[in-house]
């Protein structure tokens, strides 16, 4: 599983929430639908190194190698993005990543492997003047389910092992999400920004969100905003709201208000 997450693809990797890093990121939307994304992530490297001694495997070193720079610019390298700054920092098995891009537009941005894939931000008509804006951020190959059934683990002691090293990754997930948008947020379902009326949070992790958090990896989070219809511009043209409560399928990605 964590090996997994260094080897399918590197901006994959960067955007994809598993249970061997923490992540965070900041996507701030501009009027002309331009913008900027900062990712800042850790990987733990030390739940595959549980794993291969669980299964009496010796791994090479390699095997431990987060992604480097040149790898980096290689998967950013896409007309319309703009790198402004890649850090990396290893201590140990942990590797913490620092990334900053500007985008010319969310067609640049969806051009990045792994993020048009997983992700979608969306805009619906909500009446009134108002539009929701809908980022949805699919976490379905984070972490398998089934890889997570304790019920179903056997009596093996390496299955309870690896059960129990997974559940630990598992725990130790955190996903935060900020999001600044070309006008104020009337409402969210996310937190206020006291600093920005422009921004809403979101957070999830084990202690604080437990319902949620335990939806990483099975699922989408969607993160919904709504915004005055003068603050977007660039949008032409707005989505009629979904007719179910998470949407009825990829095209129609939203969640009604509670």
């Amino acid at each position: 599983m964590v090996a997994r997450c260094v080897r399918i693809g590197l901006f994959a990797l960067l955007v994809s929430l598993t249970g061997c890093l923490e992540y965070g990121e900041e996507l701030v939307l501009k009027a002309d639908g331009s913008g900027s994304l900062t990712l800042d992530f850790t990987i733990d490297l030390s739940y595959l190194e549980e794993v291969s001694k669980a299964l009496g495997e010796q791994p090479n070193e390699e095997d431990f190698a987060g992604p480097t720079e040149e790898e980096i610019r290689e998967g950013l390298k896409v007309e319309g993005i703009t790198i402004k700054e890649i850090k990396l920092e290893t201590k140990g098995r942990k590797t913490r990543v620092k990334i900053a891009l500007d985008f010319a537009n969310l067609e640049a941005l969806n051009e990045i492997e792994g993020f048009g894939d997983d992700r979608r931000i969306l805009f619906y008509d909500e009446g009134e003047g108002m539009v929701r804006v809908v980022y949805s951020f699919d976490t379905t190959d984070a972490i398998p389910a089934d890889e997570l059934d304790e019920e179903e683990a056997s009596d093996d002691p390496v299955e309870k092992k690896i059960t129990e090293v997974t559940k630990r990754a598992r725990e130790a997930m955190r996903f935060r999400s900020r999001l600044v948008l070309p006008g104020a947020i009337k409402k969210s379902n996310g937190r206020r920004d006291a600093s920005d009326p422009n921004a809403s949070v979101w957070v999830i992790d084990s202690k604080s969100t437990p319902d949620k958090h335990k939806k990483l990896g099975r699922g989408k989070i969607r993160m919904m905003a709504l915004v005055s219809r003068d603050s977007l511009p660039f949008v032409k043209a707005l989505r009629p709201l979904p007719k179910s409560a998470e949407g009825e399928d990829d095209e129609d990605e939203g969640e009604r208000k509670r």
